[in-house]
């Protein structure tokens, strides 16, 4: 995990960062989908002018990780409408978290969802959730790792396809020291 550093993303970063987001999203879920499916909403979601248009988003949130000036990882947290088990207020959803296949399993997955965790301490908020593919067993793995738990499930579609997603929460004072965090955040400001 040498030489691997964390940031907040700008728009400097669309163009780099959407072809991240692509190939990250097709080698986790192309073999699984219909290939006309995935090719519109990787169309469609992973622009570098779409990427860009969320990087501006204030309230939205990208850190990335990068290795030798190259795009590793990312991880994007937002609000967003609250679901059934989730807090209606305080609870930011983790929208997307993905890290090159060469690099998966280094910890970098870690680090983001830490960085994301300081951001949602940082809103004053304490809870963090997310959808994930229920037949995407890895990932559910490394989120139970982290301290998440299933609360739920929603629908994802893709394309025509109804995929059902685990609604997966972060409660972080569980799992996380929200006072050393915050001190740390002090420091830096």
């Amino acid at each position: 995990m040498s030489n691997i550093k964390l940031r907040k993303a700008t728009t400097d970063d669309a163009v780099l960062l959407a072809r991240l987001a692509r190939e990250t999203f097709l080698s986790t879920y192309e073999a699984f989908n219909e290939p006309r499916n995935i090719q519109e909403y990787v169309a469609r979601a992973f622009t570098p002018a779409q990427i860009g248009q969320e990087l501006k988003d204030s309230d939205s949130a990208f850190f990335v990780a990068e290795r030798d000036a190259s795009l590793i990882g990312y991880i994007k947290i937002r609000p967003a409408a609250s679901l059934e088990n989730v807090p209606e207020t305080g609870a930011l959803e983790l929208e997307r978290i993905y890290v090159a296949k060469a690099h998966a399993g280094n910890g970098i997955g870690r680090m983001l969802l830490d960085a994301a965790v300081a951001e949602t301490i940082r809103r004053e908020h304490g809870y963090l959730w997310l959808g994930v593919w229920k037949d995407n067993p890895e990932a559910v793995a490394f989120y139970r790792k982290c301290g998440f738990q299933i609360v739920g499930q929603k629908v994802f579609m893709m394309g025509s396809e109804a995929q059902e997603d685990h609604i997966m929460l972060l409660t972080i004072a569980h799992v996380y020291d929200v006072d050393a965090i915050r001190q740390r955040l002090n420091k830096l400001n």
